[in-house]
């Protein structure tokens, strides 16, 4: 659903010509609970993105379900690497162009591996951020990963 509102995620939705509803608001957001309160929708369908680093300075971003927590040793044997510890409010914009609260699970500006916990896909619909504080995104898990591709697997603390 194409929109006069611009990121480099729904630029890219709306070529792939995927559907989404944006939710926008005029207080930015830093928090999947905020976020959540203020565009209307359960956490439980929210998607929380957190961006880790390993030993050898490779990057991988872990995405899951926002009402979980993430375990980073799972993470870490899903994105086929060791010891992943998590990156710095810096090294967020630095390595994917975004600022910290406000982390789409995709189109970064660098290489980076991308890690989806397997519940995701199980809900009907989930909201992203679109790349910016003030909006988010609502859409199908089933488009988001057959667009992306993501390494899937269980990521989040038992």
């Amino acid at each position: 659903m194409p929109t006069t509102f611009k990121t480099r995620v729904t630029e890219l939705l709306d070529s792939k010509g995927i559907k989404y509803r944006l939710l926008s608001h005029d207080k930015e957001v830093f928090t999947c609970e905020e976020a959540a309160k203020i565009r209307g929708v359960v956490l439980e369908e929210m998607v929380k993105c957190i961006l880790l680093i390993d030993k050898d300075n490779k990057y991988v971003l872990a995405a899951l379900l926002a009402d979980k927590k993430l375990d980073p040793r799972k993470a870490a044997e899903s994105a086929g690497t060791k010891r992943l510890s998590f990156a710095t409010k810096e090294q967020i914009k630095e390595v994917l162009g975004y600022t910290m609260g406000a982390v789409p699970p995709f189109v970064f500006d660098a290489d980076v591996k991308v890690v989806f916990d397997d519940e995701v896909i199980k809900k009907e619909r989930i909201s992203i951020s679109s790349g910016d504080t003030r909006s988010g995104l609502e859409l199908s898990p089933k488009d988001l990963i057959g667009l992306i591709k993501p390494i899937r697997g269980d990521i989040k603390k038992d």
